[in-house]
């Protein structure tokens, strides 16, 4: 947790004293001047979130490197052993992406599980995080790990861990493993045997086409009409990008055998450079990624550009219409996605009241309305996909609902439970089938879009994120946080609040009577303020780093009627929180 290291100096003298340190790190050590600097790379060790850990890559223990990853494999090795001799047997399965010494941190983790007898199968080469997250179900395993930093910019890694049900860990794991990581110190002298000496010891697995192959095998699941896309798939005009990351081989697999057969990948990024050369952001969520992508459909001529981050498990979507991009988010894509899932259900003559879909409560109401109209429950969770995970695990547990679909704005998608976490790769050929299916219907995707808001309303959402750097960054956007909590807020951008919902406190506060419910919901910090017309607003700031996301939704009558709204709200809302705070944190209104 951050906060236990105090004494970043003699940290800081062990690893400059240490003679066996890594060459690179070593070099990169002795280029440090600003005391500052030495400072923020060694007052603590990065801190283990709901997940795992994740950081820039570097020197120091508040960075990403093999002593960092050796750390957190030994925590992960020490857990497995108290939970007993069959936990290890079952033991872990690891893949790792695209990123700078991914490979490396993958067989580091391997060899230090296997020194302390927990059995081993590692991914021998790249893959995206659904099919590992599948793999743990698959194999049967205690945990997995995968060494990714997902959309995050090139010179982050992470160490992402999941549990025996396929889905991120859970709260209590986490604090768990965050306790045992808290009494390991000696990261410099952790050691481990060759990994092929315990490949040939049979401690360690290698698993490679095989595990495609159990993978598409239940990805030919997805498809809602397997007709429609073998007999006309290859009429749609696809073009893919994998942002430089893992993606390509299981979507371009998945989608032929699909039939989508017309189905073109950008070269220029499907080499896997670390470095995401391309590219200055490699995050489907941000236009940018696709600038390229978009260039080569207005010449080739493609319908529809899908897009993967480097762990592929993030999906976005562009419509190519008349050679003119038309960029969804992640929530558009949502409804989208939900709205063919519910066709077809409807179609086959499913009964939608025994269905449950799960999004977040972050994550636009559109959706919402859609699946009540169809007697769908919905399931709000937390912000995290692991959170929908759970959800399905519940279900299966009570023998109740059947999960039809979760997703979150953050172009995060699930359609079939053989993954427990986001699957960019399932939600590539829905997408692509919804997309077929309009097209046979003469119908644009815009128009589709259009008809749900004409019956539901037209919401729009959109995302703000605030740093707060250095060593305190974290204190000071507590400390915000703090102030928006305690502040009798009643209106914001000419809109009274109607409701107040603390998930810190749990509670459920209706401004006009001070009438209080408790919401059901595990605490966490987020706020949220909503509005009569089914507008909010909230606030989150992550556990982790020193950045606070704002997320807004409005609805109104028509597309204009909505974004003045917007503009109103975001605006009253950045001047309230500049007021709060001491230092103006929104330079620009």
């Amino acid at each position: 947790m951050k906060g236990d290291y105090v004494d970043w100096v003699k940290k800081y003298n062990e690893w400059m004293h240490q003679p066996d340190l890594d060459a690179r790190l070593k070099k990169e050590l002795l280029l440090i001047e600003k005391e500052s600097e030495k400072e923020d790379r060694f007052y603590d060790y990065l801190a283990f979130g709901t997940g795992g850990i994740r950081g820039q890559l570097g020197v120091g223990t508040n960075r990403m490197n093999i002593y960092t990853i050796k750390r957190t494999a030994k925590g992960l090795a020490q857990f497995i052993a108290d939970q007993g001799v069959e936990a290890m047997k079952a033991g872990v399965v690891i893949g790792y992406d695209n990123r700078y010494q991914s490979r490396e941190f993958a067989e580091w983790t391997a060899r230090v599980l296997a020194s302390a007898g927990v059995h081993v199968s590692l991914m021998a080469r790249m893959c995206p995080t659904p099919e590992l997250a599948f793999l743990v179900r698959e194999l049967h395993t205690f945990a997995g790990v995968m060494i990714t930093a997902s959309h995050n910019p090139g010179d982050y890694n992470g160490f992402k861990v999941y549990g025996n049900d396929g889905g991120q860990i859970t709260l209590e794991m986490a604090g768990e493993l965050s306790k045992l990581l808290s009494a390991i110190d000696d990261e410099l002298t952790i050691k481990a045997d060759s990994l092929i000496s315990y490949i040939l010891a049979g401690d360690v697995d290698l698993l490679d086409e095989q595990a495609d192959a159990l993978y598409l095998k239940c990805l030919a699941e997805v498809s809602q009409n397997k007709e429609l896309a073998k007999q006309a798939g290859s009429q749609l005009s696809i073009l893919y990008t994998p942002l430089h990351g893992t993606g390509e081989a299981l979507i371009t697999k998945g989608l032929a055998h699909a039939g989508f057969t017309h189905l073109t990948v950008l070269a220029s990024q499907a080499d896997g450079d670390p470095g995401f050369s391309t590219t200055t952001f490699p995050n489907p969520e941000v236009r940018t990624a696709f600038d390229l992508s978009v260039e080569t459909a207005v010449s080739d001529g493609a319908e529809l550009i899908l897009g993967t981050d480097p762990d592929s498990d993030r999906l976005g979507v562009v419509l190519m219409e008349n050679k003119v991009p038309v960029y969804l988010n992640g929530n558009q894509v949502g409804v989208l996605l939900l709205s063919y899932l519910i066709e077809e259900a409807v179609r086959q003559r499913k009964d939608l009241s025994d269905y449950f879909i799960a999004k977040t409560i972050v994550t636009s109401d559109l959706g919402k309305k859609l699946a009540e109209k169809y007697q769908l429950e919905v399931r709000e969770t937390l912000t995290g996909f692991k959170y929908i995970g759970e959800q399905i695990k519940v279900a299966e547990k009570e023998g109740s609902k059947i999960f039809l679909f979760g997703y979150e704005e953050s172009n995060g998608y699930l359609i079939k439970p053989f993954v427990r976490d986001k699957d960019a790769i399932q939600a590539a050929l829905l997408m692509a089938e919804l997309s077929l299916a309009c097209k046979q219907n003469d119908l644009t995707l815009t128009q589709k879009l259009e008809q749900i808001y004409e019956e539901f309303g037209f919401f729009l959402e959109e995302l703000d994120t605030i740093e707060f750097p250095g060593k305190i960054g974290l204190q000071k956007m507590s400390d915000l946080i703090s102030l928006i909590r305690q502040t009798p807020i009643m209106e914001i951008g000419h809109k009274k609040v109607l409701i107040k919902e603390d998930y810190l406190t749990g509670d459920k506060l209706f401004m006009a009577t001070g009438r209080t419910e408790r919401l059901e919901l595990p605490k966490s910090d987020v706020i949220k303020f909503v509005f009569q017309d089914d507008s909010w607003i909230c606030i989150r700031p992550s556990g982790t780093e020193p950045k606070c996301k704002i997320y807004y939704s409005t609805c109104a009558g028509s597309y204009e009627e909505s974004s003045t709204d917007m503009l109103a709200m975001k605006q009253s809302f950045q001047s309230l929180i500049n007021d709060l705070n001491r230092e103006p944190v929104y330079q620009t209104l």
